[in-house]
């Protein structure tokens, strides 16, 4: 994202948070998804965290850390933000983001099997969420997540092994209830 230019600064300013928006915001998206459980909500979100990006991106420097690693502290700090001044309750996501190329009965089970997956993710404790969202979601590497929670590397392994173990159960739990 370095640019050599004799734009103006605006324009500079422009295509440069154009060119983060498009990178990130996939990543942005679906963690934000997998922690709130809910589309709208996720718009909405993802709306702030690139507002706050596009207001701050002066004040980040990589002295002090990578980009990513800041990025999504912004979007974990505006999740949490939200649920302090809202004290939420977690929602079941709408998944309506739908691709023409399926048979219309491929994509009902599709998008079922999606909020049947983010239902449970939604039983998972915060921090089982927070990271399943930054490995699944964000696209995180274990060392990424380890470094963004200040957590070691092997213990964001263990976490995200008995996480996902703990997810296995709780969907195991949901058939057999709804058998």
């Amino acid at each position: 994202m370095n640019y050599v230019s004799n734009m103006p600064v605006e324009t500079l300013q422009t295509e440069v948070f154009t060119e983060i928006y498009n990178k990130y915001y996939s990543r942005i998206y679906k963690y934000i998804l997998f922690r709130v459980g809910d589309h709208f909500l996720t718009e909405d979100l993802v709306s702030e965290v690139f507002e706050k990006v596009f207001l701050k991106y002066h004040t980040f420097t990589a002295e002090k850390g990578r980009f990513d690693a800041w990025l999504f502290t912004i979007a974990n700090n505006t999740v949490i933000n939200y649920f302090k001044k809202n004290k939420h309750k977690l929602q079941t996501a709408n998944l309506e983001k739908i691709e023409g190329k399926f048979r219309l009965e491929d994509l009902i089970i599709e998008q079922e099997l999606k909020e049947f997956l983010l239902q449970a993710i939604m039983c998972l404790k915060e921090r089982e969420r927070n990271i399943i969202a930054l490995k699944f979601g964000a696209c995180l590497t274990n060392r990424e997540i380890a470094q963004l929670l200040d957590l070691s590397e092997s213990n964001v392994g263990t976490i995200l092994y008995r996480s996902l173990k703990h997810l296995k159960d709780i969907l195991k739990e949901k058939l057999a209830f709804t058998s």
